[in-house]
Parts: C-alpha cells; structure tokens; sequence
C-alpha cells in the first residue's frame, strides 16, 4: 500500500513537470525500482523461519511421547525443529551438546527441554533465548523461574488429584501422606487448603531419610483411609515403595498418586498429564512466544490434559467400588 502511494505521488509530480518522453522514462525506472523492492521484501520474508531444537534428558518412552507430540504440532504450525539432541542422562554428553550448539553459527530462536537434565542445562547456558521446559517433576525443587523460561508442570493440580479420591470414596475422609518437608513441604502445606475445603482431612507424617518411612506409615495406617503418595524423592525409592504398597494392599488401604508406573506397581489409581498432550502444549506455546519477539516467558502452566490410570486388580484386592470412574472418558484400566 505505501508503493502504491508513492506511485500515486510521483505520476502526479511528472504530469506538471516533465515533457512526454521524460515522464515516460522516469515512471518505467520508478516502477522497476519499486518492483525489484517489494519483491525483495516479499523474499526475505518468504524465506525467514524460526530454528527450533529439542533437547532431552534421556531417552525413555514418556520423554517420547511428549516429543511426538511437538513435532505433531510444529508440522502443521510451520515450525521447524532445526534438531532433537539426547543427553542420555549424563551431564558430560549435556555439556558437549550445549558447546555444539553455542559453535553453532546459527543459534536457536527457541529450545524444547525435556526432563530435569536438559532443562536445568539450558537453563543456565542461555539466558536470552525463549526456553519451553516439560516432564520435571516437582520442578519448583529446581528453581527454573526465570525471565526467559516457560514450562508445563509435569503433576496434577491438587484439586484434581482429590477431586479422583472424592469420586472413588465420598468425602469425610483422612488421608495420610509422608513427605520431606524439605522436597516437597510446599505441596502439603498447598493441599492443607484445598483438602478443607473439600471435607478431607490430612494426617501428615515428615521423613528426613527412606529410613523413616516405614515407622511413619506404621504411625498412621490405623488412622487414615488413603493414602497420597506425592513426587518426594526420599519416599519414592524402591524399597520404600515395595513396602507401602505391600503394607497397602494388607490393610486394604487406597493409595493415589501423580505416577502411572507407581499404578502398575500396585498403587490404586493415579491422575497425570497426558503426555502427548504435553508436547502439543509445548507447541502451542512455543508458537506463542515464536510470534511475538517480545514476550520471551508465558509462566509455568498447568498441563491441558489429565489421564486416570486405575489398578483395577488392587481395587479387587481391597475392595473398592470402581464404578464412579468407568464412565470417564480420561480413565486407562490396568491391568
């Protein structure tokens, strides 16, 4: 439109200024110009494209999925993924792909990472670039705030993880958790407020070491009518697991959590994002902030879809109606 304008000024200009042949001369140069211009322009747009590389921790299934759902999403947004590296969980591979990458003449516009590895690599290698991280448990243990990061938070809300157990077992209830205050005493202390308000009560238990578990869990099996296992990692550890879940299944003792392989191991039922809808989070994001150069941080959000994992062989064992779930349309039965 302003070539047209110009154009519009010009002719105007050469009808009171010049002789026949001249004005024809010098319209024909003008137009050429402007032509050659605008062509130009439309080329270097034509050809501009965001560069978009994937970094992640280690290579297992539920890493994948999120990937494929990225590279879903990206496809048929007109994102390219330049490159998708794997650190194979071990920082010295982290540390030579990060070099490679700052090598690299080309630097990304925008980086996936994919678990707590890559994401607190990238992290503290490249401030000013747009970082999507994702699958970081109880990622608030790693301060991953930050002016250039945006992530997915890999757990359930607590009100929906309560909201399942209110489903399956009404209300009134007490449910037990042992937690290390120091790993995950900010999410007790959050569900202390939404468990209220919901007519739970929670009968808390703090551990310091996998030691302490089982004495805490004796401390409270004969007062609790669930029990919520929470990311913590000085409670999920093998041993630690086995046991509850042994003593679980004894006692007829419901157990929920944020992890479908604690499920399969025998946990009752567990609420978790989906992880495929995850990467397609991530996408939707990154061509957020890929759109608008300077918004270079959406915040930490809560992921878009959830899926129910229910042991329908524990519901069995302990004797729990499992009716009020079957008609959700997220629930996966195993085994």
């Amino acid at each position: 439109m302003k070539n047209i304008r110009v154009i519009t000024i010009i002719c105007a200009y050469l009808r009171t200024s010049l002789s026949n042949l001249w004005k024809t001369v010098v319209l024909c140069f003008i137009l050429t110009f402007l032509f050659h211009a605008s062509f130009h322009s439309f080329t270097v747009l034509a050809d501009e494209r965001h560069t978009v590389i994937v970094i992640q921790s280690q290579p297992i299934a539920a890493y994948g999925e999120a990937i494929k759902g990225f590279e879903e999403a990206c496809k048929r947004n007109n994102i390219s993924i330049d490159k998708i590296y794997d650190l194979k969980g071990d920082i010295d591979e982290g540390k030579r792909v990060i070099k490679n990458i700052k090598d690299n003449k080309l630097r990304p516009d925008l980086i996936l990472a994919v678990g707590v590895l890559a994401t607190t690599l990238v992290k503290e290698q490249f401030t000013d670039t747009p970082i999507i991280f994702c699958m970081v448990i109880n990622h608030e243990r790693f301060n991953l705030e930050g002016a250039n990061m945006t992530g997915i938070s890999s757990e359930a809300s607590i009100g929906d993880q309560f909201g399942i157990l209110k489903e399956l077992l009404g209300t009134k209830r007490n449910v037990g958790v042992i937690y290390d205050p120091m790993k995950t005493g900010k999410i007790v202390s959050e569900a202390d407020l939404v468990v209220k308000r919901i007519e739970f009560n929670l009968i808390k238990a703090e551990v310091e070491s996998e030691s302490e578990v089982s004495s805490a869990l004796t401390g409270m099996v004969d007062k609790i009518n669930a029990l919520w296992i929470v990311p913590d990692s000085t409670v999920v550890t093998k041993g630690a697991l086995e046991m509850i879940l042994k003593a679980a299944l004894k006692h007829r003792l419901p157990v929920f959590c944020t992890s479908s392989a604690i499920v399969k191991a025998g946990a009752l039922v567990s609420i978790s994002p989906d992880y495929r809808q995850t990467g397609l989070q991530a996408a939707h994001l990154a061509q957020t902030l890929l759109n608008s150069p300077t918004v270079i941080s959406l915040g930490v959000k809560q992921p878009d879809k959830l899926k129910v994992t229910l042991n329908t062989q524990t519901a069995g064992i302990i004797r729990v109606d499992t009716s009020p779930l079957r008609s959700r349309p997220d629930v996966v039965f195993y085994p």
